[in-house]
């Protein structure tokens, strides 16, 4: 029975709304009778009527008051307005802020009980829809709850099943992953998703059992009824849906499928069947959709000699050449599609560069900001990667990045040479240790150190005895200077640590280098 509210402020109106309408032949009980609209609103919760019949002129809050109040609390109430004929226009304003119907009060029996009438079949195709949006909730909720793990006990997973309007015998599932850009709003999205749906539906006809975006860009659909041999049937219809969304859609999408399930608990391990058979090989012109095989696992097939591409890929890198790094990689990448290598073998090759480029980079000593948001963050943008060519794309930007980076590491490393030996050349004559030439440079003494020994075999002290060896040469030949006064001029403390200095390295002390060098000339 639907719940009726009456409100009107003339009594002997109120009694015959009561009394003149056979409301239980209407399927309806009057459950409050009101004599202004301030009453409707103190027991409009209380009472939640389905019908408000009201008096359009009332104290307190008239008709339209009453309207606007069911409206903007979006109360599930049918409104129908009683209205003298004068009011007439002021009835049909009503209707624009809501109102169901409006009655003139002239005549107003059989008008009401139309009106009610029609209040009762809307409330009708209300219920039902909601009766059936529940249903299909339940279904959707069942479904996600098996498929993410949450619903795994077979007696509840049975019990639940079979309380749904869900049939799961000789099924499949289909797992249609598709490139929907982050920027898509929802609006845009909605429309896809309709239509898609909508395909669907109409590609698979009476097999098409259940639909559900499981992510923004990945849709699950259960076939029912399938026979053995589904899978040219399957092929077909695939391949007319895979055109139509990227070509007309430009959704470029990929198919995964699963074996045959027989019962409802067979859907978890067919999802799972399905995302291996969507994940097995990058999708491309030529394999978007893939049937799950028995045995066979994403790690599978690996390119033989692998490890010669990516060495040498790296060598290009630590070299600074970009171009030629970017170029074998597409080589590695050929090879591995013509090889049939599945995505995963494909990704971990990917995830092996990222790593050595990670190392490359620790050894340049590449500063900072050129690691930022590149091998140390990428790991996770390779795994995730769905389409070949947003792999391929993002591997050459680490590989051309880690390249610039080594290149200017190298670059880095010359100028720091220089002006180290510039340094020395100036400051030679002083007591100067490691330390005091990187606090000139500004870099850190150990890695001064290091970076100048890899990059001339020496190191930075074997460098100054060097210069001071030479110039000491320079003045013991070219010079009438004493030895003293040389000792004094290359920086040392006194005369006799010169001279165990010179011979240390010459073999001979600083008189004797002289007196031969003079000998020789002669």
């Amino acid at each position: 029975m639907y719940r009726v509210m009456l409100a009107d402020d003339e009594p002997i109106v109120r009694k015959a709304l009561q009394t003149l309408i056979d409301w239980k032949r209407l399927g309806c009980e009057v459950v409050f009778v009101a004599s202004n609209g301030r009453e409707v609103l103190e027991h409009m919760e209380e009472e939640a009527p389905d019908i408000l019949v009201t008096d359009i002129r009332m104290p307190g809050a008239d008709g339209i008051a009453l309207v606007k109040y069911v409206k903007e609390h979006e109360l599930p109430v049918q409104v129908i307005i009683l209205t003298a004929y004068a009011d007439f226009s002021y009835a049909q304003a009503a209707v624009k802020y809501g109102a169901a119907d409006y009655v003139t009060k002239t005549g107003a029996l059989d008008g009401l009980e139309s009106a009610v009438s029609r209040c009762c079949s809307q409330l009708e195709k209300e219920r039902r829809a909601e009766g059936e949006y529940g249903r299909e909730e339940a279904v959707e909720n069942f479904l996600r709850a098996v498929l993410d793990g949450s619903l795994y006990d077979e007696e509840e997973l049975e019990q639940r099943y079979r309380a749904l309007p869900l049939r799961l015998e000789n099924y499949l599932v289909l797992l249609f992953r598709f490139r929907l850009s982050p920027e898509t709003d929802s609006g845009t999205r909605s429309r896809i998703y309709k239509s898609l749906s909508d395909f669907l539906a109409m590609a698979f006809e009476e097999h098409m059992e259940k639909m559900l975006f499981i992510q923004r860009d990945m849709l699950c659909v259960l076939l029912k009824g399938m026979e053995e041999g589904y899978e040219t049937a399957v092929r077909a219809k695939c391949g007319q849906i895979i055109e139509m969304m990227d070509n007309f859609m430009q959704l470029f999408v990929c198919v995964g499928v699963s074996g045959m399930g027989r019962e409802a608990g067979d859907l978890k391990r067919l999802y799972e069947q399905a995302a291996s058979a969507l994940a097995y090989r990058f999708p491309d012109g030529t394999g978007k959709l893939n049937f799950y095989r028995e045995g066979t696992e994403p790690e599978e097939i690996r390119l033989p000699g692998e490890e010669k591409w990516l060495e040498d890929i790296c060598g290009a890198v630590e070299k600074g050449d970009a171009e030629n790094a970017v170029s074998l990689f597409h080589g590695l990448l050929q090879r591995q599609k013509e090889y049939g290598c599945t995505a995963s073998a494909v990704r971990n090759s990917g995830m092996s560069l990222q790593e050595r480029c990670r190392k490359l980079l620790m050894e340049g000593e590449a500063d900072e900001r050129s690691r930022q948001g590149r091998p140390g963050g990428i790991a996770h943008q390779i795994y995730g990667c769905v389409y070949l060519e947003e792999y391929s794309l993002l591997m050459e930007s680490l590989l051309k990045n880690t390249a610039q980076a080594m290149k200017g590491a190298a670059q880095g490393k010359e100028s720091l040479i220089s002006a180290c030996l510039r340094c020395i050349d100036d400051h030679y004559r002083e007591n100067l240790s490691v330390s005091d030439i990187a606090g000139r440079i500004g870099v850190n003494a150990s890695y001064l150190s290091r970076i100048f020994r890899e990059e001339t075999g020496n190191t930075i002290i074997h460098t100054i005895n060097e210069k001071k060896l030479s110039r000491a040469r320079e003045y013991l030949v070219q010079t009438d200077m004493k030895i003293y006064e040389i000792a004094e001029i290359l920086g040392f403390e006194n005369v006799t640590y010169f001279s165990h200095f010179f011979k240390k390295h010459t073999g001979l002390s600083p008189k004797d280098y002289k007196d031969k060098t003079e000998h020789n000339q002669k």
